[in-house]
């Protein structure tokens, strides 16, 4: 488990902060977002919510194998650094993106750095909207993204994000990307353009994940364009088509039963994997106790006891909860 020792990020990090009266009893908590109407250029568009952190970049307070941006940071009159490292195919995805979705940057981190990435990603200013830690909503101390103050047809906005906690609220909008350390064979983003360009001329593009499966696996089906007219996907096999399956990494997006949406916390997640994990630990166990005395048959298992305090302060992290690699913490929010 990663300790929550002193940090960079938590100098830079203005920690949202909280206080709770006797008269209110939330769980959940809305920051009001200042939301502007389209553009003349992204006029009628769907929107198109896209991560920072882990999903177009991976930063670091040290160097790391490749530095493409250094930020700078100055918080109480000193400098810090952070090192950033671009996701491939970053710059090329937003460009693509623009030409047709709106386009929106969504991220946990604070504005003080995060704008400074953004401008290095996006030089040409295509990006329609920046939001940041400030906009999230705080729900049971977790972090997350709720597309509904967008003030978009949900039927029209997908978001593309490496933690489940951000779209906890609205699933079916989803794309659980890959989380991005240092790969640069990565080719996560790439893989994406041709599914969004694809979606973008769907009248509702939810359940964005099914549709995700159906283009990684058939070469035809069936969906509804913007004009309400039924239309036919058929795609002849060629040897970028062979890449589709890539698609479907283990970013185990949350599976949707026909008329019902099951929403698990990153807590609740967590401790269902555990139990998961235990449980095929027990089927092992069970079958090779099958040639064993009755006596050495009745003993249970050692189970694994879940520290729930310790894995909710692991999930305040803007990653995955199951993420690997060296990541930037934030300070728990009180």
């Amino acid at each position: 488990m990663r300790q929550q020792t002193s940090s960079l990020i938590q100098l830079l990090c203005k920690c949202l902060k909280f206080q709770k009266t006797k008269s209110q009893s939330y769980e959940q908590i809305k920051n009001p977002i200042e939301i502007p109407q389209q553009t003349e250029r992204s006029q009628g568009r769907k929107t198109l919510v896209i991560d920072l952190d882990e999903t177009l970049v991976h930063s670091s307070f040290e160097p790391m194998k490749v530095n493409d941006l250094i930020v700078e940071v100055t918080m109480n009159d000193q400098k810090y650094k952070i090192y950033v490292n671009i996701r491939p195919g970053a710059h090329d995805f937003i460009e693509e993106a623009s030409k047709y979705f709106e386009l929106i940057i969504f991220t946990a981190s604070i504005s003080e750095y995060a704008n400074s990435v953004i401008d290095f990603l996006d030089p040409h200013g295509l990006v329609d909207l920046r939001l940041f830690r400030e906009n999230c909503t705080v729900y049971k101390d977790i972090l997350v993204k709720d597309l509904s103050l967008l003030k978009r047809k949900l039927d029209s906005v997908i978001l593309i994000d490496n933690s489940v906690n951000s779209f906890m609220f609205q699933p079916m909008n989803a794309v659980h990307i890959l989380n991005y350390f240092e790969d640069k064979t990565d080719q996560e983003l790439t893989l994406l353009i041709p599914f969004l360009k694809l979606l973008s001329q769907f009248q509702d593009v939810r359940p964005v994940h099914e549709w995700l499966f159906k283009y990684a696996h058939f070469d035809k089906f069936e969906y509804v364009d913007v004009m309400g007219i039924k239309q036919l996907f058929f795609d002849f096999p060629t040897s970028s088509d062979s890449q589709r399956d890539k698609l479907l990494s283990p970013a185990d997006t949350p599976k949707l039963e026909e008329h019902k949406i099951l929403v698990k916390s990153g807590l609740q997640a967590k401790i269902a994997q555990i139990q998961k994990e235990e449980d095929i630990n027990d089927e092992l166990n069970d079958k090779q106790n099958d040639s064993m005395s009755e006596d050495r048959c009745t003993q249970t298992p050692n189970k694994i006891v879940v520290n729930e305090e310790e894995i909710l302060r692991d999930n305040l992290n803007i990653n995955s909860p199951n993420a690997g690699g060296k990541q930037i913490l934030f300070p728990s929010l009180k």
